[in-house]
């Protein structure tokens, strides 16, 4: 239970984060109770407050988070607990419960101004750790696209109508969402250790995900897989190397060279 009350605990702070705004919808939810006039008022404020009260009774109590960890869902995605929490209509309620109750005119104006202040200074901008400028109209990384444009030039020079992909795992997520119809011998679940097609699959996503790879054991479990393609990191050895074992640089981009089997 020690374990279950720590991974509870750990949970909500790593959700919290740095910001306030688990603060402002605690205050919201107090608010709901002092704020509340009418017999409708009321009644949102009891399913609203009832509603946060249950979450937090499971969230927390070590039976049902340990039931919930265990059998539904994993400890380390226990944060997603946090979905069925309704922290943006608790906070906008309790405000436009405020904003009713406040004059109209110029003081109603000053409330807004301090409404949207205290979101903006209690929360914590998400956009320089999150997200980044895009560098094409396709919102993934310039290597894939340059990697998938290489072998569909070269399969369509060569008439190769199946495209069977062995890519680094950084590119795992973004070959098929350039071109659906490029094959791969498996995606990023790998990167979870699930959903292999088999043991040769696994091996070569192990291969990959090595620092040392064995090149002549790759080289082996692709050709089973029917794999055509293989893209690996600019790398002189791995080049001589993977030429002598029978592929082909058809092309590179200083990042990743792609190499076909012949």
């Amino acid at each position: 239970m020690k374990e279950v009350i720590g991974v509870s605990w750990n949970t909500y702070l790593g959700f919290n984060g740095s910001g306030m705004h688990m603060g402002l919808y605690f205050a919201a939810v107090l608010f709901l109770a002092i704020l509340s006039r009418t017999d409708n008022e009321k009644r949102n404020n009891y399913l609203l407050s009832g509603y946060s009260i249950l979450f937090w009774g499971i969230f927390f109590f070590p039976l049902t988070a340990k039931i919930i960890v265990e059998y539904c869902i994993d400890s380390s995605v226990y944060w997603r607990m946090f979905w069925i929490l309704p922290f943006p209509l608790v906070t906008a309620y309790a405000f436009a419960l405020a904003l009713k109750q406040t004059p109209s005119g110029w003081k109603r104006g000053i409330f807004i101004f301090f409404m949207m202040a205290v979101i903006a200074v209690t929360g914590t901008s998400i956009y320089p750790q999150y997200f980044s400028k895009a560098e094409n109209i396709y919102k993934i990384p310039q290597n894939a696209v340059d990697v998938c444009q290489i072998v569909n030039e070269d399969a369509e020079e060569n008439q190769i109508a199946e495209r069977k992909v062995i890519v680094p795992n950084e590119l795992l997520s973004y070959i098929r969402q350039y071109d659906g119809s490029i094959q791969m011998p498996y995606g990023r679940n790998a990167l979870k250790n699930e959903k292999f097609q088999n043991k040769n699959v696994k091996r070569i996503f192990e291969l990959m995900s090595s620092p040392e790879t064995d090149f002549e054991k790759l080289a082996e479990y692709a050709k089973k897989e029917t794999c055509n393609y293989l893209v690996y990191s600019v790398h002189e050895t791995a080049d001589k190397k993977l030429q002598e074992l029978g592929y082909e640089r058809i092309g590179e981009n200083g990042v990743y060279c792609v190499y076909r089997r012949r």
